[in-house]
């Protein structure tokens, strides 16, 4: 229900404006036609944008969280831009940890926030746990640059 009442939400809000471009309010942020990232080639910690050495493939992922929602503690092999629709995203990275330690004991050394439209390119290569601190559901969609046949999530041991 609550599923179909966001659908809903999201038809009522689209309008058309008198030069034919469409606008999408969700929550007071407005979406027009147009890039939503342009030459972006460097994520949020500086690291360049790398694509993969095998063969390409683009798996693209829509989210959407209740308040309260936490991930497990993961890593992303790869990068690719991220939007957040509605809500706020918060993501606690340890950066002390190597990727080869999938054990439960990680330590939050970075934490950032990134708020309803909001885009930027997938921090790869660095151990974090996601959350939904907010009180709405978050709404976010990722395009993750991997290669095909390969996971774009490397979760820990729990």
């Amino acid at each position: 229900m609550k599923y179909t009442i966001l659908i809903i939400t999201f038809a009522l809000s689209v309008l058309i404006a008198k030069d034919n471009t469409v606008l999408l309010k969700v929550d007071g942020i407005v979406f027009k036609n147009g890039n939503l990232m342009t030459d972006a080639s460097v994520d949020p910690f500086g690291a360049s944008l790398a694509y993969p050495a095998g063969e390409p493939s683009v798996t693209t992922t829509m989210n959407v969280w209740e308040p309260g929602f936490e991930s497990p503690w993961h890593y992303h092999p790869y990068s690719g831009p991220v939007v957040i629709i509605q809500g706020e995203l918060t993501v606690d990275f340890d950066n002390d940890s190597s990727l080869d330690d999938l054990s439960s004991e990680k330590t939050s050394t970075v934490q950032s926030v990134y708020k309803a439209g909001d885009s930027f390119l997938a921090i790869s290569n660095t151990w974090h746990v996601s959350s939904n601190q907010g009180s709405e559901d978050l709404v976010f969609m990722v395009s993750w640059l991997g290669e095909k046949g390969e996971p774009v999530k490397v979760l820990n041991n729990k």
